[in-house]
């Protein structure tokens, strides 16, 4: 688990994001220092010696720390940094279990997990959307029809004899909403909550399933290990911020562009990812997770990344992996325009010398260029003076 501050300084959201929004705007102050050694205040932090207060007068540089990925150390060190932190349920949350099935145990007056079954993924966005506007849950998702096998495996072998049961047909007809209901003020706000969940799922046609008192998965990660588990080779490929329309039909995309490259990628049977209500439904979040086998033929993984750069930018998805994260030169002149140049001076300006984190923000353009595996799929011009 990483720290609030670790995590602030890189993505920090996560499914709590429907009902507290995303991290970074609870950046209040920040000290950087610079590869030069100068030392760079940013919010409150630059006009006092208490940073815990909001927004200040004059120009602000937290921005930096503000986007959809930080600066990933390509700028600079964050030494310091003050951060709002919200009120949380009091009641503790009792860790059982054996490793490596544990899990915490939830006290049901305060905090639960409810799932619930749906005809549609029209059903899905419009129970995302209706939560919202009630304003209440914690947390509201949409999750792969794999991540139940993965719950559910004791190993490796469990897993693939479980999910070799699964179709095509079963994944396509799989339409789960997934709501975290958290008593934040009282066991009476608790209740109401639920009354109000319950209204709303039966008017989408929603059935209760029955779920079981703990959590495993995003309060504690104690199930996370088990995406190594299948294949043992798992990256999260990319994840988009939009509106909760635009975030919903981003993991089809990818699913459908996925097809070509299975195998090595495990076949998921075309499962289109997970989705979740940001920020009360007022945005989006969709992230594509894939999973292969590390002793197999991975180029084949390389090239689905750079692919999947090039179907967001003719399908026009504005992915939070821009920067650092894609070929600077292959998405900067199609996004802004001109994105890269921008990107650019910006690491100019803070560290002309390159010395930190070098080759970042243009680690992807210097990978392409060495991977003779990767030669076939360059169809962009990149200067000759790439980082070396």
């Amino acid at each position: 688990q990483a720290s609030a501050i670790a995590n602030l300084i890189g993505d920090g959201w996560s499914p709590l994001s429907h009902r507290i929004g995303l991290p970074h705007r609870r950046i209040l102050g920040t000290e950087l220092v610079l590869p030069d050694g100068e030392i760079l205040r940013m919010g409150s932090l630059a006009t006092g010696d208490d940073p815990f207060w909001g927004e200040g007068p004059g120009p602000d540089l937290r921005g930096l720390l503000r986007g959809y990925t930080g600066l990933r150390g390509c700028l600079g060190i964050v030494t310091r940094m003050a951060i709002k932190t919200l009120p949380f349920q009091p009641e503790y949350l009792e860790p059982t279990g054996i490793s490596p099935n544990t899990a915490l145990s939830l006290p049901e007056k305060r905090i639960k997990w409810i799932n619930f079954t749906v005809s549609s993924k029209e059903a899905q966005i419009k129970a995302m959307r209706e939560i919202g506007h009630a304003e209440i849950a914690g947390a509201v998702t949409k999750v792969p029809l794999f991540w139940r096998a993965i719950a559910k495996a004791e190993s490796k072998e469990e897993f693939w004899d479980i999910w070799s049961k699964e179709n095509e047909g079963t994944v396509a007809g799989f339409y789960i909403v997934r709501v975290l209901l958290i008593g934040f003020t009282s066991e009476e706000q608790m209740a109401y909550d639920e009354r109000v969940l319950m209204d709303l799922m039966a008017e989408v046609g929603g059935i209760a399933r029955r779920t079981k008192p703990s959590d495993e998965s995003w309060i504690k990660n104690a199930d996370s290990a088990g995406m190594w588990v299948m294949c043992g080779g798992y990256v999260s490929v990319d994840y988009v911020i939009e509106t909760l329309t635009q975030s919903t039909v981003h993991g089809t995309s990818y699913a459908a562009l996925k097809k070509k490259y299975t195998p090595p990628l495990m076949e998921d049977y075309g499962d289109p990812g997970w989705f979740q209500s940001f920020e009360l439904g007022h945005q989006g979040y969709s992230e594509f997770l894939i999973y292969w086998d590390p002793d197999a033929d991975t180029n084949p993984v390389d090239q689905f990344y750079v692919d999947t750069s090039k179907m967001n930018i003719k399908n026009r998805y504005y992915t939070s992996l821009l920067g650092p994260h894609q070929p600077l030169y292959l998405t900067g002149p199609k996004y802004g325009p001109n994105y890269h140049e921008f990107l650019l001076k910006v690491k100019n300006e803070f560290d002309p010398k390159w010395r930190s984190h070098p080759p970042v923000p243009l680690a992807h353009d210097v990978f392409v260029e060495r991977a003779p595996w990767m030669h076939g799929m360059k169809d962009w011009d990149t200067p000759e003076d790439l980082p070396k």
